[in-house]
């Protein structure tokens, strides 16, 4: 028994690497800015009430943001990154229909009606990351630099796939406006 249970844990752990994480991404700069004049950032947190799940994501966009080549720096960043992000749990309504079909009765060897009815709604969540970059508060007012966000829609909540969505924001930073369907596949979200 144990055995088979160890089989079927594997076999998920192998599927759960084909996982796709479909999303909207939608990215604005600031009209004419010059993102190779900034080299370097730090991020600000702004979510204390789930803090862990904000210093999770912040180190996914530090690591996306070191893999483009910015350099992360505490004392003097270029810009800050501000991460917000949620789930809300919708219910998606599901078709109602049935179909008929003919099928072959090995037992009586005939072919026989088979009805096949699907019905039922699906509880899903509309999960958002919204990653912003600003200028530092120590030089003046406080201004986009550019805006990034990535929205899915899954049976699991932010928790799960926000590391995803991130990854999926950060894409084609720092390119200036686009709206774009992307699908990042989960394994590579770890």
């Amino acid at each position: 028994m144990q055995k088979l249970f160890t089989v079927f844990i594997l076999i998920g752990l192998m599927l759960s690497g084909c996982v796709y994480v479909d999303m909207n991404v939608v990215n604005k700069a600031e009209p004419g800015l010059d993102m190779s004049s900034v080299h370097t950032f730090a991020y600000k947190k702004s979510n204390d009430s789930r803090s862990d799940l904000e210093a999770i994501l912040l180190q996914t966009a530090r690591a996306e943001l070191e893999a483009k080549g910015f350099v992360y720096d505490v004392i003097s960043p270029d810009f800050l990154v501000v991460i917000n992000f949620g789930s809300k749990s919708v219910v998606e309504r599901g078709v109602s229909y049935k179909r008929d079909s003919y099928n072959y009765n090995y037992l009586s060897r005939s072919y026989s009606d088979v009805g096949v009815v699907k019905t039922g709604d699906a509880d899903k969540n509309d999960n958002t990351v919204k990653i912003y970059m600003v200028t530092p508060e120590n030089k003046g007012m406080k201004t986009f630099l550019w805006r990034g966000s990535a929205t899915s829609q899954n049976q699991e909540g932010v928790d799960v796939f926000g590391k995803c969505l991130v990854k999926g924001a950060l894409l084609k930073f720092p390119a200036s406006d686009a709206s774009f369907r992307e699908k990042v596949r989960f394994g590579t979200c770890e």
